[in-house]
């Protein structure tokens, strides 16, 4: 519900954060949860506008590491929306 959009070319991805799909208002607090929910888990990346998150894996990374970052993203983002309804 809060992935807006996934977009990139090659290994540079974007993954937009919103509130709701129908506003499209940007999502700028949960972007910076999920950066650190996702730094405390060992993935690093940076956020772009305030609510896109900047992935770009090294061109080496392997099949298994990419699964294990989308793991962690996950649980991140779904640590940062839970921390948000507080």
């Amino acid at each position: 519900e809060a992935v807006g959009d996934v977009r990139g070319r090659g290994f540079l991805i974007g993954v937009e954060l919103v509130e709701d799909r129908e506003s499209k208002a940007p999502a700028r607090d949960l972007a910076e949860r999920t950066m650190y929910a996702a730094l405390e888990r060992g993935l690093s990346f940076k956020t772009t506008m305030g609510n896109v998150l900047t992935l770009t894996p090294p061109l080496v990374t392997t099949g298994a590491q990419m699964d294990q970052a989308l793991d962690i993203l996950r649980e991140s983002l779904e640590v940062a929306i839970a921390s948000g309804r507080r």
